[in-house]
This record gives C-alpha cells, structure tokens and sequence, in this order.
C-alpha cells in the first residue's frame, strides 16, 4: 500500500522536514458529547532553534498530499525539551487548535441575538468574528428555531454547542471552513458509497478494509426518559413507557434554546423515540496506510462525508452484516512510516426521521407519486402503483 504523504506549513512556508510525528483529532466520539475543540500536536527538532519563529495564533496548514483534503490550524502553546550540553537531539511540541478552538475564546458582552432557525443565528452572530480568511459554512439554515437571547454573555462555541444540541445536525472543520449541517441536509452527506469492511477481498475503491473495529451496544446511548429545558418555555419531558417497564428509567437532561414549548416536547419526544433500541451500535473504527490506500478516503471527506455504512461479521455467524452510520469524529497518529485513523461513529437512526423519496432513509413513491407535500395529502395513480414491490426505483416498495 502507498503510504501517505502529509505536508506541514506555517503560514506559507513548509515545515514538513522540521516534523517529527504528529497527533491529530477532530470532532467528538458520540452524538451525546458536546462539539470540542480539535487540535494538531506537532513534534518538531529544535537541534538548531526551529521552534523559536512559531508564536501565538500562526497559522499552521495540515494538507494530505494527493488528495483535497486539508485544514487550518492555531498554534496555542510551545513545549521545550532542551537536552544538555549544546542542545544536539533537543525537540519541541507545537500545540495548535482548529476553529472551535478559535471559537472557544471569542467572547461576546451582553449581545442582542434575534431568534432565527438554529445554523442561520450562527452564521449571522459570529461568522463576521472568525479568524481572517476563514468562513462558518452552512448547508441548510437549520429545521428548529433557535430562541432570541437579549443579552448573551459567552463564548461564541458555547452558543454554537446550545443550537447544535438543540439542531441535533452534524459539524467538520474542513479547510478554512467550520461546516454546520442541518439533521435533514445529513442524508445528502454521502459524496462517496464508503464501506468500512473486515473482509476486502472483493476489491472495491470505495471499500476500506479496518484492522481493528469495536461494537458498542447498550451504553450511555440507550434513553427511555428525558427532559428539554428552553430558555423561553416550561421544561417538557417525554418518556418512552415500554422502554422503562423493561429496564428501568434511563434518563438525560438536554438544555436547548427551543424558541416554544412545542418544539421542546417534540425533541424530547423524538429522543426517547429514536434512541429506544439499547442494541443499536455505534463503532470505533481503526484503519492505517500500511493495509489502505488513504488518499480517495480523505478525498470523500473532503467533500463533507457523513454517512458511511459499516460491513461487520457476528462471531459464530458466517454472514456479514451492514449499518448506516454517522461520522462523529477521528484522531489520527502519524510518524513517518505510517498513519493510523481511529473513526468515532454514531447509528443513522439517532437522526432518522420520514422523508420522501430519499436515498439514505427509503423511498415511498416515485413516479407514481403524482404529488408529495408535508401535511398534505399524498395523490397517486392507483394503476401503476404497486405496494411492496420489488422495484424500489420505481416507488413500489415503501421503506427500505
């Protein structure tokens, strides 16, 4: 297998053959955990003092040669290790954030947030205070409305972390970019049909062999109870009756900035919904260069890769088995004979919802599906409709 190529600049002058190794990490490792900020750890020599010219907020660029991926970095903080005598094998740490981090320490005062849907009250409030040269990219302006908040004090991370909690849709860093997704943009978020499989002996460009995967069922994940409190609304709480007479009361409490009462209860109520079945999976998934080829993977997340299906065999069983899955995050471990990526994702069903006619969550229609309007009624040509068949692309089958 090719090995991958990474190149290190700061500002725009490479560094690459000042970098020892370096650690890597982006994004969270499951949905309930709040957006962190990521970073870059760079070890460099400093035989010859390559560390002094690297001071607070450079611009350090991570870019994966052969593919279109890259992001910016932040340099935060500088670690010494001198050796005696005349310094010979000293080496330095460079600790460089991404544009959470950026945003964990822009601070506003007493700040006049009108309401507006969850993404769009993120981009209109803070985009203007980013770091130059970089943008909040968002995909949709968001399915929930965030509430107005007359005198916000707070990070601009904090605030994004309330509408994101309260939006449920998914984040990258990505280049110059922090990319905001709405929960119903993220089934459009496939640019590639990637696979995570253990067997790749069918060769498949779209298909990444792991060389280590864990299951995890049950877990912290698993709600049958929570409550929603808004800023604006009564706390409203939603419980799931069959799910508590079988285990017990698992609860959770979310702090939103719904803008009614009714939209908190349809949050709470879609949370003990959808994360109901304690045997639904999430995965840690780990590949490297020395089994992949990495570059067309990093190019599919370049293009903001979400969904991804994760192909796994049961012990004692002889059949594979696949589950959509989200990307929630990853961490990499590079040294120059080898990366490693450890993958964090999230089921799919954690944000499933009914939509028409869409490719991720099933289809209900197609051509004969005359007109298809949300709260109305659904018309359709009765003689060429056929319920359950077997051409799906045609809209005989309803669901999966």
């Amino acid at each position: 297998m090719t090995k991958q190529v990474w190149k290190i600049e700061r500002f725009s002058a490479d560094k690459t053959s000042d970098v020892m190794s370096f650690t890597y990490s982006t994004g969270r490792q499951t949905q309930f955990d709040s957006w962190s900020p990521g970073s870059l750890v760079l070890t460099i020599r400093n035989n010859s003092g390559q560390a002094n010219g690297y001071d607070l907020n450079d611009k350090i660029i991570l870019t994966a040669s052969g593919t279109d991926w890259y992001q910016w970095f932040y340099v935060q903080e500088v670690l010494f290790n001198d050796l005696p005598g005349i310094g010979e094998g000293s080496t330095a740490t460079i600790i460089c954030t991404d544009l959470l981090g950026r945003m964990g320490r822009i601070s506003v005062f007493e700040e006049s947030i009108p309401s507006a849907k969850t993404l769009l009250q993120i981009y209109n409030e803070f985009n203007s205070l980013m770091p130059t040269g970089t943008t909040i990219l968002i995909l949709a302006d968001g399915d929930s409305t965030a509430a107005a908040d007359a005198s916000y004090t707070g990070t601009a991370l904090n605030r994004l972390n309330l509408n994101m909690v309260t939006e449920q849709g998914w984040l990258q860093n990505f280049g110059d970019a922090l990319i905001l997704a709405s929960r119903s943009a993220m089934q459009d978020l496939v640019p590639e049909a990637v696979t995570f499989a253990r067997n790749t002996t069918v060769l498949d460009v779209y298909q990444v062999g792991y060389s280590d995967i864990k299951r995890i069922a049950l877990g912290s994940n698993y709600l049958n109870y929570c409550f929603v409190t808004p800023p604006v609304a009564v706390p409203q709480k939603a419980s799931n009756a069959t799910g508590i007479a079988e285990f017990g009361i698992y609860g959770a409490e979310f702090v939103t900035v719904d803008d009614s009462a009714t939209q908190a209860d349809s949050f709470a109520s879609w949370q003990v919904q959808s994360r109901a079945d304690p045997e639904q999976l999430s995965f840690r998934i780990s590949v490297s260069d020395t089994a992949n080829e990495l570059e067309w993977l990093l190019n599919a997340m370049s293009s903001a890769l979400a969904v991804v299906t994760v192909s796994y065999e049961i012990p004692g069983y002889t059949s594979e088995v696949t589950s959509q899955q989200i990307i929630q995050g990853f961490t990499m471990s590079v040294t120059p004979s080898r990366t490693d990526m450890q993958i964090f994702t999230s089921p799919l069903t954690y944000t499933d919802f009914f939509t028409l006619d869409s490719a991720t969550f099933g289809i209900l229609g197609g051509p004969a599906v005359a007109s298809a309007t949300y709260n109305q009624n659904i018309k359709y040509n009765k003689n060429t409709y056929t319920y359950n068949g077997v051409f799906d692309g045609n809209g005989g089958r309803l669901g999966w």
